[in-house]
Order: structure tokens, then C-alpha cells, then sequence
């Protein structure tokens, strides 16, 4: 057991609240203090976690984000300021980690989850929370925790609403060990759901969800309370809803022992600089075109096409044969359609080709949306 001399002075004076909890002293901070975490995602989940992770005392945060702090992130992506727009979104949170505890130990990688480093990363953790926003990333993490046998604390969260489960199946883990592709065995197409930027997020809806990933894996590390691997929290904020669900392991599910190849497409590698440019950008460029965006409003204000003077706006939600006709009105020529992930502008196509061509307007698409430029 841990005494009081395992912590400097000040630590015991930072953390004397929580030392006075029942069932909480030094053994369980000391557990917390010696843990490593790694937190996939610097983002809404990722932030107020790891905010919470080093309050608590955590000793060691490995963070991993490729990504820069945008305006648009800041309303629930709570370690950052209108200061760091443009810089990485690690550094400023390893910075802002070791203000709130001096004494931690913060790893920050400015690179995505792959295959090749997945395995490595995770293994070298004893927990893993996953505040990533893609069904790609999800599913390799948890893949390759199960490959490994760490646990993983999940959560996911969108608009009003969001979940949490603890994830622990593979070696080491206790029987008979409960892993994501028990629930979902399969990794959906990755415009199957919104994400954030265009279904919208509560931003504190990302701080409570965080909050709950934050407990359980607290309660796991420290070895306090129940940690159930396979139990879901599902949370509603309109309704202030908690409800819990209790996943079994599926018997004809054979474990993964090794990643596979179709994490895709979140974990490939991002365009190189020299890429060529969609033909479909380079008519809208060349001014032999028009842009037609049919994303939301709000999607605007965040991105658009890059060296593009902006075009014609209709949202898919708002479209209508009148609207097409007011909206393209004394148009002809090419017009390219675009969205985010290129799901609403395919379906735009389908709706109003015909309609389109009866004006003397050709369709068409820019497939991948601004997500794949």
C-alpha cells in the first residue's frame, strides 16, 4: 500500500478532496498515479477527458491527433482557446495538461491510428479511451485492443445524445470478456451516420459523455465500484436520460487475434501534396463550371472548396422541384454538385438529373465531397 510519502506535499493538497472519499485513500491514488492511458482523439470526447484524467491524478497520458485547433472546435473541445487556432492540437493539450498536474507524464503524438502503429500503441497502455469520431478509427482501436487484451473505454456522442461502454475482451482479459464487434460486428459505411459537422453537437453533451467515459475508467484503474465489461450507457440530454444496456459476448464470434485490412477510410494515410487535383475542382477553378452546395447552412461557416468563388446553395433538406428551378434559374452548362462526404450530392443527382437536363443543365457529382479533397 502506498504512504504518504509516495506523494510530494502539494499533490496531497491538489488531490485532498477526492482522498477523502469512502473507499477512496492512497492505495487508489497511487493505482491511478502509476497508470498509463492512451486517449485516441483530441476532440469534444477527448478533451474533457483528459482534462478530468490528469485532475484526477493519472500519471501518464499518451495523446495521438494529426489535427490543428479550428474556431469551430472550440465550443466543446474545452482545452483550447481562440489563441491556438492553427496550431497542433496535441501540443496545446499536453500544455494544458501539465498546468492542471504538475506532475504528469504527457505523450503527444501528432499522427493518425494505422495499422502500423495501432497494435504497438495500445499494448503499451494499461487503458485506452476512444474519443475518436469514425466508424474506421473505432473499429481498429477496438480490434486492435482485443488483439492485445487492453481494456477500452468507448464512447461516441452526436447531437443530443451520446454512449459509453467499457470494452474488455482478448488475452488477459476475465472471462468470458466482452469486445464492440459483439454489438456491432460490422464496421458500417462511413457515411451511414452524420458526423458532427453536419448532424451538429451539443457541446456540453461531449463534456458529459466524456464525464462518464472518465468514471468508468477511474473506477477500472483505481479498482473501486463496478467495472463491467459489456455494460452501455446510453444518455439523452433533452430528456436528462440515463439508461443502461448489458452486451453478452456472442458465442459464434471468434476473437480477433490480428487487424484486418479495411479500416478505411480514416486510417490511410492523407492525400500526398503533389495529388492531382478532381477534374470536377479544376472546372470550378477554370470558371467552366458551377458550384452547387447542398450541405446546411451552418456547414458553411466551418469549410467550403478551397480557391473556389462561392457557387449556387441548396440544402438537400430544403430542395424541392420549385426550389431547383428558382435557385438554377436562367442556368445551363455544367453545375457541380457537392457535400461533405458526397452521400447528399449523389442523392441530389438522382432526384434532379432529369429535371436538370430539361434546362440544359448537366449534373454532375464531386464524389468523396469536401471530406476526400
Amino acid at each position: 500500500m502506498a504512504n504518504r510519502t509516495s506523494f510530494p506535499e502539494t499533490e496531497l493538497r491538489r488531490i485532498a478532496r477526492q482522498l477523502a472519499l469512502p473507499g477512496f485513500g492512497l492505495e487508489q491514488q497511487q493505482r491511478l498515479a502509476d497508470a498509463h492511458v492512451l486517449v485516441i482523439g483530441a476532440g469534444g470526447l477527448g478533451c474533457p477527458a483528459m482534462q478530468q484524467l490528469a485532475a484526477v491524478g493519472v500519471g501518464h497520458i499518451t495523446v495521438i491527433d494529426d489535427d490543428t485547433v479550428d474556431l469551430s472546435n472550440i465550443h466543446r473541445q474545452i482545452l483550447f482557446g481562440v489563441e491556438d487556432q492553427g496550431r497542433p492540437k496535441v501540443e496545446v493539450a499536453a500544455g494544458r495538461l501539465r498546468h492542471l498536474q504538475p506532475g504528469i507524464t504527457v505523450t503527444a503524438l501528432r499522427r493518425r491510428m494505422t495499422t502500423q502503429n495501432a497494435v504497438e500503441l495500445v499494448k503499451g497502455a494499461d487503458l485506452v479511451l476512444d474519443g475518436s469520431d469514425t466508424f474506421a478509427t473505432k473499429y481498429l482501436v477496438a480490434d486492435a485492443a482485443e488483439v492485445t487484451g487492453t481494456p477500452l473505454i468507448w464512447g461516441t456522442v452526436l447531437r443530443y445524445r451520446g454512449e459509453v461502454a467499457l470494452w474488455w475482451s482478448g488475452p488477459g482479459a476475465p472471462e468470458p470478456g466482452v469486445g464492440l464487434r459483439d454489438l456491432f460486428p460490422d464496421q458500417p459505411p462511413a457515411d451511414s451516420v452524420p458526423d458532427c459537422a453536419t448532424a451538429g453537437v451539443l457541446g456540453v453533451t461531449t463534456s458529459v459523455v466524456a464525464g462518464l467515459m472518465t468514471t468508468e475508467a477511474v473506477k477500472h484503474l483505481a479498482g473501486i465500484g463496478e467495472s463491467v465489461p459489456g455494460r452501455l450507457l446510453s444518455y439523452e440530454a433533452l430528456s436528462a436520460r440515463l439508461r443502461p444496456f448489458s452486451v453478452s459476448r456472442d458465442p459464434g464470434r471468434e476473437p480477433e487475434t490480428a487487424l484486418r485490412a479495411d479500416y478505411v477510410p480514416a486510417t490511410r494515410s492523407a492525400p500526398a501534396p503533389d495529388a492531382p487535383v478532381p477534374p470536377q475542382l479544376e472546372l470550378l477553378k477554370t470558371g467552366e463550371a458551377t458550384a452547387l452546395d447542398v450541405r446546411e447552412e451552418h456547414e458553411k461557416w466551418v469549410s467550403d472548396l478551397p480557391g473556389v468563388t462561392p457557387g449556387l446553395h441548396l440544402p438537400l433538406s430544403q430542395a424541392s422541384p420549385e426550389r431547383f428551378d428558382e435557385v438554377l434559374a436562367n442556368r445551363s452548362g455544367t453545375v457541380v454538385v457537392y457535400c461533405a462526404s458526397g452521400s447528399r450530392s449523389r442523392d441530389f443527382l438522382g432526384q434532379y438529373r432529369d429535371q436538370a437536363l430539361r434546362s440544359n443543365i448537366e449534373l454532375i457529382d464531386l464524389p468523396g465531397g469536401l471530406n476526400g479533397l
